[in-house]
C-alpha cells in the first residue's frame, strides 16, 4: 500500500522512466539468464561430442592392440590421459570395459569403482537447457568388443565457458544502456518536456494569464491536450472579458450610488473609499434633509465582493426609504433592521452607524448597530468616541435601537470608519486600530476636511506597505459648522 501511495505521488516523468525502463532491465536480465543457459548448454554438448569422438578412436586404438594384452590396453589410456591431463583438460578420465574386463586410466589417481560407476550414469544424462549441477560430463562409445567411457570434469567446461559468457554480459549490459538511454531521451523529448510545458501553460493560466498559449508540437495525444487546453484558454479569456465588464458596470452602479463630496448646509465632508475587489461591501451616503440638517451613513456588509455590494445596495435603498418617514437615527435603524430580515438571507449580517447632523442646534444624534464606534473631536480638544451600541442588522428582527443626542461646538470633526480601516494589518501583522485613527485626526486637526482623509490615505499606504487589503475600507470625515 506504501509502495503505490508512494508510485502515485511521483511525477509522471518519473513513472514514465520507471516503468519503460524497468520493463527494460526485466527483458536484459531475462535474456542474459536466457543466454547464459544456452551458452552452458551448448559447451556442454560440444564438449560429448569431441568426447565421443575421442572415445570412438581409442576403441580403434585399444581394438588394435587388445591381442597384445591388457598391459598394453593400461598403457594405452594412461598415456592418452596423461597427455589430456593438461591445464586445458584437468578433470580428463578414461574408462572402458572390454571382453568382460573393467579397466581405468591410471596416471592421474582418479580411478575408483565409484568414478565408474559415476561414468556409467553419467553417460546416460541427456543436456538439458538448465542442468542439474554434475561433477562429470562423459560419452560412451559402444563396439563388438567392448565399451569406451570418456569424461571431462564440469567444471573445467564451465571454466572455458566463462570468458565469452562474460563477455556476452558486458555486450548485452552495454546495448541494454544505451537503449535505455535512448528511451529516456526520447521519453523526455517526446513526453516529459511537452508535459512541462503544458504544466507551466495552465499554471499560467490559473494565475490568470489567459494570454498563455500551449505549444502543439509532439505526439497525436500530446497534441490533442494542446488544443483542449488553448480552446479551454480561449473560453476563459472570453468568460473574463464578460466578467470584467459586468463588474465594470456594477463598479459604475455603485459609483453612482456614492454621494458627491462637499458642502451640504454647513457640512463638509470627505470620504475614502477602497473597495477589496471591483465592488465593495461598504456602504456610506451623506444625505441632506432640508432645514439645517444632514445624515451622515456608514454600514459595513459581512464580506465582500458582488455578494457584499448588493447588500449594501439594498441598504442604500432602505435608508432612502426611511428617511421618508423619519429623521430619527434610531427609528431608521428599527426601520432597516425589520426589512434587511425580510430581504437578506440568513447569515448575511450588516453593521452599521447613522448620525443626525444639525447645523442649527449644533448637536450630534447618533444610533449604532454593532458598527466601529464614531470618532468625534470639538475645537482645541482630544478625540473622543460615541461608546452607545447595540446589536447587528439582521440578528433579530425584533430588536429595538436607541439613541443619543450629543452637543458639540462649531467646527467639530466626526470620523466614521469601517473595520477594513481599524483591522488592516501591516506585512508584520500589527493591526492599524483605532489609537492610530485618533492620532491622526490629533495630528490634522488644523488641516480641511479633504486634508485630513488625504492624510489618511497616506498613512494607511505606508502603514500596510506592499500587503493586500482583505477587507474594504472606507472612511468618512465630517465637520460641522454653525448655520
Amino acid at each position: 500500500m506504501l509502495s503505490f501511495e508512494f508510485w502515485k505521488r511521483l511525477p509522471i516523468r518519473h513513472q514514465l522512466m520507471l516503468a519503460v525502463n524497468g520493463h527494460l532491465l526485466l527483458a536484459v536480465i531475462l535474456f542474459l539468464a536466457l543466454g547464459h543457459g544456452l551458452r552452458i548448454r551448448d559447451a556442454k554438448r560440444e564438449t560429448r561430442v569431441a568426447l565421443l569422438k575421442e572415445a570412438k578412436t581409442l576403441y580403434e586404438s585399444v581394438d588394435a592392440i587388445a591381442n597384445r594384452g591388457n598391459e598394453s590396453i593400461q598403457q594405452l589410456i594412461d598415456d592418452v590421459c596423461a597427455r589430456m591431463n593438461s591445464s586445458e583438460f584437468p578433470g580428463h578420465h578414461i574408462a572402458l570395459e572390454w571382453q568382460g574386463r573393467s579397466m581405468q586410466a591410471q596416471s592421474h589417481g582418479r580411478a575408483s569403482h565409484d568414478m565408474f560407476l559415476a561414468m556409467r550414469e553419467g553417460a546416460a544424462e541427456p543436456v538439458h537447457l538448465f542442468p542439474k549441477t554434475h561433477s562429470l560430463l562423459v560419452a560412451k562409445f559402444v563396439g563388438p568388443r567392448g565399451t569406451i567411457y570418456v569424461a571431462e570434469a564440469e567444471e573445467s567446461v564451465l571454466r572455458k565457458a566463462r570468458p565469452e559468457l562474460l563477455r556476452q554480459v558486458i555486450a548485452v549490459l552495454i546495448t541494454g544502456a544505451l537503449a535505455g538511454l535512448i528511451v529516456h531521451i526520447v521519453l523526455r523529448r517526446v513526453v516529459t518536456k511537452p508535459l512541462r510545458r503544458l504544466a507551466t501553460t495552465l499554471g499560467r493560466i490559473g494565475v490568470g494569464d489567459l494570454d498563455a498559449e500551449a505549444d502543439q508540437r509532439g505526439c497525436e495525444e500530446l497534441t490533442y491536450l494542446s488544443e483542449q487546453i488553448n480552446s479551454m484558454r480561449i473560453q476563459l479569456a472570453e468568460a473574463d472579458r464578460d466578467r470584467r465588464f459586468q463588474m465594470k458596470k456594477a463598479r459604475d452602479i455603485q459609483q453612482h450610488l456614492r454621494p458627491a463630496n462637499g458642502t451640504v448646509k454647513g457640512i463638509k465632508t470627505a470620504v475614502l473609499f477602497e473597495p477589496a475587489e471591483d465592488v465593495g461591501g461598504d456602504y456610506y451616503d451623506v444625505i441632506p434633509l432640508g432645514g439645517h440638517q444632514c445624515l451622515l451613513c456608514l454600514a459595513d456588509v459581512s464580506g465582500h465582493g458582488v455578494a457584499a455590494a448588493m447588500v449594501a445596495a439594498v441598504i442604500k435603498a432602505l435608508v432612502l426609504e426611511a428617511t421618508e418617514v423619519t429623521h430619527s437615527p434610531a427609528e431608521i435603524l428599527n426601520r432597516i433592521n425589520r426589512r434587511y430580515a425580510e430581504i437578506i438571507m440568513e447569515g448575511h449580517f450588516a453593521t452599521m452607524a447613522v448620525v443626525l447632523v444639525d447645523c442649527q442646534q449644533v448637536t450630534l444624534t447618533v444610533a449604532n448597530a454593532g458598527h466601529e464606534l464614531p470618532f468625534i473631536q470639538q475645537p482645541g480638544n482630544p478625540v473622543q468616541r460615541l461608546e452607545d451600541s447595540d446589536l447587528l442588522l439582521g440578528v433579530d428582527p425584533a430588536m429595538t435601537y436607541t439613541e443619543k443626542m450629543v452637543s458639540v461646538a462649531s467646527g467639530t470633526r466626526i470620523v466614521l470608519v469601517s473595520d477594513g480601516v481599524t483591522e488592516m494589518f501591516d506585512p508584520d501583522d500589527d493591526q492599524f486600530g483605532t489609537q492610530r485613527v485618533s492620532e491622526v485626526m490629533e495630528v490634522s486637526s488644523t488641516s480641511d476636511i479633504q486634508q485630513l482623509v488625504n492624510d489618511f490615505s497616506q498613512v494607511l499606504v505606508k502603514f500596510r506597505r506592499s500587503r493586500t487589503p482583505i477587507d474594504d475600507l472606507t472612511l468618512v470625515a465630517a465637520e460641522l459648522n454653525r448655520a
